[in-house]
């Protein structure tokens, strides 16, 4: 059966999604365990990073997943060559790591302008978990809509980008 391209992109993407989401639990399972282990008591600090609050950081990242899973199609659609891809893939990298380094440096609080900006708003919703402050649930739904929305709107972006025959030649 033939298959437009575009559902095959779409196809990919979820799969990417799945891979991702995969990855994120296991990153976060590795990373409560190891908490356990590291001794933050003698530095002065607590984590309670449980089963509960693991879960919770799951949640808060797993709108991030098809925003990344996108990004990455929109790079190798863009890129000739696995080499091409890399350095590409490390620029792209950049950008949703840019606000983080300007709440760390400008010590930015979550507020819902800035809770609308994909990566800073899970940033916020992650400290929050960690430090056991309550996020107004505004704050909560108004991050993961926006990612979500940014999402959709750029793997949209990628199948109306796969349509096109110059892309394949």
């Amino acid at each position: 059966m033939p298959v437009r391209r575009e559902h095959l992109i779409y196809g990919k993407v979820m799969a990417a999604c799945a891979y991702m989401t995969l990855s994120l639990i296991l990153t976060v399972t590795a990373f409560a365990i190891v908490l356990r282990f590291v001794g933050l008591e003698r530095m002065g600090m607590s984590v309670d990073l449980g089963p509960r609050v693991a879960v919770e950081m799951v949640l808060a990242c797993v709108p991030f997943v098809p925003l990344g899973a996108a990004l990455m199609t929109l790079v190798a659609a863009f890129t000739r060559s696995y080499r091409e891809a890399q350095t590409y893939v490390g620029l792209v990298l950049i950008i949703p790591t840019l606000p983080l380094v300007f709440a760390a440096v400008l010590g930015l609080q979550p507020r819902a302008a800035l809770m609308a900006v994909p990566s800073l708003g899970q940033h916020f919703i992650i400290l929050s978990l960690i430090r056991m402050q309550p996020l107004p649930a505004a704050y909560v739904a108004l991050s993961v809509c926006s990612t979500l929305v940014l999402g959709a709107l750029l793997v949209f972006a990628a199948g109306r980008l796969y349509r096109r025959e110059q892309l394949l030649g």
